[in-house]
């Protein structure tokens, strides 16, 4: 997989520069590819029929800045029903990221993940033991079938976040949140018409390569 970085500029202006994945990872296990990234079967995904275009988030509940992503992607999803976006937590502030990522996670199979995601990234402050609890029951989160899920996938969710972060410094992410939008990785935040802009370069690079 070849992924372009894009950098972010006043006015919106998306620079392209290549970076070629296969360099970057010439040392990396091989589940470091794009379809291990895109299609993880254990990552949460929002994946509306008919989507042209995936992106993929990795993000830490306890990142001020993939706070701010939230509502923007949300933004976006609501306003481009052919976007599928894969969520691939990346918990690099601590403990406490790594119990919110694997809650999160958990949650999926009750089918509370997009409630329980928007919760947490809502949450203000750190989050702590007690802040993801908080969340989970703002959420509507069964938390005595979120501690037995957490117990039956312990292995899938260890190997997800494992797999996460391989791949996340594989592409030479240095902090959260990241984004892959087609080919294109952004290493930081964007703002709605920043993201759109991307988007719909990634859209036109993805029909002339048809």
């Amino acid at each position: 997989m070849t992924l372009h970085r894009h950098l972010p500029r006043v006015m919106a202006a998306l620079f392209l520069v290549a970076v070629p994945l296969s360099s970057s990872c010439a040392q990396q296990p091989a589940d470091v590819s794009r379809a291990a990234i895109f299609e993880d079967a254990v990552a949460p995904k929002v994946a509306p029929r008919g989507y042209d275009i995936t992106i993929v988030e990795f993000a830490d509940y306890n990142c001020p800045y993939c706070k701010r992503m939230h509502p923007v992607l949300k933004a976006l999803l609501t306003s481009d029903p052919k976007i599928r976006l894969v969520y691939r937590d990346w918990p690099i502030f601590g403990g406490a990221s790594v119990e919110a990522a694997r809650a999160a996670i958990a949650s999926q199979w009750q089918g509370k993940h997009a409630v329980f995601n928007d919760a947490l990234h809502s949450a203000s402050g750190k989050l702590d033991s007690a802040g993801i609890r908080t969340a989970a029951d703002r959420a509507g989160v069964n938390w005595p079938r979120l501690q037995a899920d957490l117990k039956t996938h312990k292995s899938e969710i260890d190997a997800l976040l494992a797999r996460t972060n391989r791949q996340a410094m594989a592409i030479g992410l240095s902090g959260t949140p990241g984004l892959i939008i087609g080919n294109y990785l952004v290493p930081g935040a964007l703002d709605l018409p920043a993201m759109r802009t991307a988007v719909a370069q990634a859209r036109a690079d993805a029909r002339k390569a048809k």
